[in-house]
Formats: C-alpha cells, structure tokens, sequence
C-alpha cells in the first residue's frame, strides 16, 4: 500500500513539472512569436465573491479585437479587489496566429503565475516522495 502512495507522489508530481513546463513554453511562445493587436475593452464582468467571511469584487474585461477582418471577444484574466480597465481602454494583446483566442496582455505576468505554481506543486510532490522513501 505504502509502495502504491509513493508511486502516485513519484509520477503525480512528475506530471505537474511536465504540464508547468509545457504550459510555459506555451506562453513563451505566444510572448515571442505572436501577433500584435490593439483590443479595446468593451465591457466589464462585475462579480462578488464570497470566500468565507471574505468579500471581495472580482473584474473580468471583455476584449474585442480583430485579426484577419475577423472579430474576436475574449475574457482577459479578471482581476480582484481593483479595477485595472476601465470601459474603452486600449489593450496591447499578443495572441497565436494560428489561434487568434490564444492570447495575452502585454506586461501582464500573471499569466505565469498558475503554471509557476504547478509546477512548485509538482516539485514539493517530488522533494516529499524522495523523503518518505527514506523512511520506507
């Protein structure tokens, strides 16, 4: 039982290093070889989150933008507590040619961040399977 534990720790957190690392590379290419585009935000997503005790808004921009006499409307990733667009703002997005719904906002890293903290889950998952099988 112990061995069959330690072996969904071994290959889990080796799946999440590879999906981290997939998923940057991604993005990476999209930040270099993407196309540039102006969008403009054409509405704003209000939301009240609840978590617990805590209540917070949470701001989800609604680009617009076209590429190829093509329009295309987008989520951008919504921000909490602070409105970072406001209605009519210019957006500078680089997005994949090939997929023109793939994109990102230029100078916003957070799109790095859920990759990031996959794959220090998947390194915490590691350092803790070579751990344990000290012990085992």
């Amino acid at each position: 039982m112990i061995a069959l534990i330690l072996d969904i720790l071994r290959y889990a957190g080796i799946v999440l290093i590879i999906f981290s690392i997939v998923r940057l590379i991604q993005l990476k290419k999209i930040e270099l070889n993407g196309v540039d585009v102006e969008a403009v935000v054409v509405h704003i997503k209000e939301n009240k989150v609840r978590n617990g005790r805590q209540v917070y808004d949470e701001y989800t921009p609604i680009l617009e933008y076209t590429i190829a006499q093509k329009v295309y409307h987008k989520a951008a990733l919504a921000s909490q507590g602070d409105k970072r667009y406001d209605m009519g703002d210019i957006v500078q997005i680089r997005c994949k040619p090939d997929d023109p719904e793939e994109l990102l906002i230029l100078g916003d890293r957070r799109y790095y961040f859920n990759p990031v903290l996959i794959g220090v889950a998947g390194i915490m998952l590691e350092i803790l399977f070579f751990l344990l099988m000290q012990y085992f």
